[in-house]
């Protein structure tokens, strides 16, 4: 069973949060907690509607953009989870792990995910700013381990391979990868952003080849420095 485009979207906002993550913390070693550090950003702070209007005005001009709310992205979460738990990931610490359920993973965030032409945005919006900092450090020292790994679903194996991108946005943390995937006959390319600003999460993520990379990766820039602008 292939996810569906809502759960695929639920499914990458798991990801940006990263309490799913391409790597999972849970089976990794343990890391040290970060000393908290204080913000000089104001926290951003909106409901799940005022978040909805704001993406919506935010890709206006797109007229193929469809913004999917809090809880449309919730609607999805049952067969998200089913379909996490039928994959194999190996080896296992590279992959999404289910100690907790999604839903419980995504309760600390208000969250809303914009799908283009070939592409989506996603946004969350930590209750705590210092959950999510601790999230994105768990979440980056995990990644550094796993560069590699495969996942078997339906009876089909993809090998991945990370390569990190340089990205430097507005915001107070980025990362930028390109994730290749092949199963011996076809080969695919993911790029994907995660940047972290105070209490705010933004992802974006989209197919790239070589020659597109550098261009979307300028592109995904400023889309995030004017998201930021627009969710203060």
């Amino acid at each position: 069973m292939a996810p569906s485009n809502g759960s695929r979207l639920l499914l990458a906002m798991a990801l940006c949060i990263g309490a799913v993550a391409l790597s999972s913390c849970s089976q990794a070693e343990p890391i040290p907690e970060p000393t908290p550090e204080p913000s000089s950003q104001k926290l951003v702070s909106l409901d799940s509607d005022q978040l909805q209007r704001k993406l919506a005005d935010f890709t206006s001009s797109d007229k193929n953009a469809v913004v999917l709310s809090d809880q449309q992205l919730r609607s999805t979460i049952p067969k998200a989870q089913e379909w996490l738990e039928s994959i194999k990931v190996n080896p296992s610490k590279c992959g999404v792990t289910f100690a907790q359920p999604v839903a419980d993973q995504l309760k600390n965030a208000t969250m809303a995910a914009v799908e283009f032409e070939g592409r989506h945005l996603t946004v969350a919006i930590y209750k705590d700013e210092q959950l999510l900092r601790k999230h994105w450090e768990t979440k980056n020292a995990a990644n550094e381990q796993c560069s590699r790994y495969s996942v078997t679903a339906n009876g089909e194996r993809r090998a991945y391979h990370l390569a990190e991108q340089a990205l430097d946005s507005d915001a107070d943390h980025d990362e930028a990868y390109v994730s290749t995937s092949s199963n011996g006959k076809s080969t695919q390319q993911q790029l994907v952003v995660s940047s972290s600003n105070s209490n705010v999460l933004i992802g974006l993520q989209q197919s790239t080849t070589p020659s597109q990379t550098k261009q979307q990766i300028q592109a995904a820039q400023s889309t995030i420095n004017e998201l930021l602008k627009t969710l203060k």
